[in-house]
């Protein structure tokens, strides 16, 4: 017999993987149509992103705070342990949009004789309660621009699955703020922007 958790997990996964074999539909907002991302639209970023030693992402929190804990990080592909690399300003066409999903985990700190840390997934309550996800979307980026440049990931707040959703349009663009623009090809101007 399977455990509800390992049912809820397993269904979880299934979803997410058949989600990303269809066309992905972003929300412009709350309440909103879902809009699919055109051919031809782009990231514009309006200054140089710095990304630190040792990392592949930066986060991009210069616009205003959200209550809907929405968050972006722009990625690369390349980690250089001694050195910041400059994603240089200018417009990144996007490729293609995904839907994904994070598992949040928690670190159970060290407490037996090995020292050992372990990761599990984190859930609500002591009780072993519904695991924390967070839904969003990959923003694939052209590479002929910047070969290192990868894509940009916006996600919604962490919570048990059927108390969250992913981000909006909006929400995007207000954590976007004055750094970067999503441009939607064929559109007047990105909702909210």
């Amino acid at each position: 017999m399977i455990s509800r958790s390992l049912f809820r997990y397993t269904t979880i996964c299934l979803t997410a993987l058949l989600l990303g074999a269809c066309h992905t539909l972003v929300r412009e907002s709350v309440p909103g149509e879902w809009v699919e991302i055109p051919s031809g639209s782009a990231l514009r970023l309006h200054q140089p992103i710095q990304i630190p030693p040792g990392r592949t992402r930066a986060y991009l929190a210069a616009g205003r705070a959200t209550t809907t804990g929405t968050s972006c990080v722009i990625e690369v592909r390349r980690l250089d342990p001694d050195q910041r690399q400059t994603i240089q300003a200018g417009r990144y066409g996007i490729t293609r949009v995904q839907d994904y999903m994070a598992l949040v985990s928690s670190v159970d700190r060290p407490s037996g004789a090995d020292g050992q840390v372990r990761f599990q997934l984190a859930s609500q309550g002591d009780s072993g309660g519904s695991q924390m996800v967070r839904f969003g979307y990959h923003f694939w980026l052209d590479a002929r621009q910047d070969p290192n440049l990868m894509r940009l990931t916006c996600l919604g707040r962490h919570d048990a699955p059927a108390s969250t959703r992913p981000p909006t349009l909006v929400e995007i663009q207000a954590v976007l703020g004055d750094l970067a623009t999503l441009e939607l090809a064929g559109a007047a101007a990105m909702p909210g922007s």
